[in-house]
């Protein structure tokens, strides 16, 4: 086993497989070995004829473990000799979707379903046909406390909370393009988000749905609108009203939860912007752009007023920054209105 496929030393690491790194004869065995009895802590099979084709991301942080991928053509069987915890696993299918079966339950999820299963017991995931998914592993004893009846949920399509499963998907994303996945405070703050989310998502209780409510809901929430605010930066009618209703809350949350990061909506839309020119001016296709058409692109409507906020922030003007990009970049948005 090369170190490139080894599996993360006590699901410490971030780790990628795919059957396409390896030959076609050796494809399945590695998924096996690598992936299915080293890592997912199941048996793996190939179903019947069908077309068999794996890809898995994984991301761990403290006491949870985030896989992602697609699949197609085999089971998945925990045994009783693999069972080495008694970990819950939420199961989703995001797009296609699969069979699962625990307890004498079965469950056929189809896109943006979820069911719970455990660690501790056998079960089958079954993959006919293709089908991305995810799934978050997290200790049974960070989620039972938030929970009623944990036991009545295991095997059963989950269907308690739509938005903490949309905000769970959504943070899961957000914790794969962090800058910074391997600072400690992160990821003990998100691992925590994570089990807020999963317990909101199962149907916490009354005192649990509280506490999730004010750590995990909440963070997941920011990140929605920060994600909302980046994909409309341009819009010229972007307001907090806008972004709210985008989201689903009142424009007063909005508001409040960027108080709890000592800022404000305005503050974000500002400096991602200002932001977002500097990397149009400074990318390797900056030589097609004005420093007019950078700013408008990021959402600016007055030059005068970006001019004076590029050079607040950067230190220079946006015309400096372009020229800094090097030499040998000069193209037609040279000779445009700066």
């Amino acid at each position: 086993m090369s170190a490139k496929h080894a599996p993360p030393d006590g699901m410490r690491a971030s780790f990628r497989f795919s059957t396409e790194d390896f030959p076609a004869r050796d494809r399945l065995e590695a998924w096996r070995e690598i992936v299915g009895r080293a890592i997912l802590k199941v048996e793996v099979e190939r179903i019947g004829d069908c077309p068999y084709y794996a890809d898995l991301g994984l991301r761990a942080l403290p006491g949870v473990a985030i896989s992602r991928g697609v699949g197609t053509g085999m089971d998945f069987r925990r045994t009783p000799a693999l069972i080495d915890s008694d970990d819950l696993m939420l199961d989703l299918s995001l797009r296609g979707g699969h069979w699962m079966q625990q307890r004498n339950r079965e469950v056929a999820l189809g896109p943006g379903e979820a069911v719970l299963v455990t660690a501790a017991e056998p079960f089958l995931v079954s993959l006919a046909g293709k089908d991305n998914f995810l799934v978050f592993r997290v200790p049974s004893r960070a989620i039972a406390p938030l929970i009623g009846d944990l036991d009545s949920i295991i095997g059963r399509p989950i269907r308690n909370d739509p938005e903490a499963l949309r905000l769970l998907i959504h943070y899961a994303e957000f914790i794969d393009k962090s800058p910074a996945p391997e600072n400690p405070e992160f990821r003990d703050v998100a691992a925590t988000h994570i089990c807020d989310l999963i317990a909101l998502t199962l149907g916490a209780s009354r005192d649990g749905a509280e506490l999730a409510r004010g750590r995990g809901l909440r963070a997941a929430r920011l990140q929605a609108v920060k994600a909302a605010i980046i994909a409309k930066l341009g819009d010229a009618d972007l307001s907090v009203g806008t972004v709210a209703a985008r989201c689903g809350i009142s424009p007063r949350y909005v508001q409040l939860l960027f108080e709890d990061e000592s800022t404000t909506f305005s503050q974000f839309v500002l400096q991602e912007r200002v932001l977002r020119a500097y990397r149009l001016l400074t990318g390797p296709l900056s030589c097609y752009r004005s420093v007019t058409a950078a700013a408008f692109e990021a959402g600016f409507n007055d030059l005068s007023y970006f001019n004076r906020t590029f050079r607040r922030r950067f230190g220079l003007t946006p015309s400096e920054a372009r020229a800094a990009r090097g030499p040998g970049n000069e193209g037609p948005g040279d000779g445009a209105t700066r």
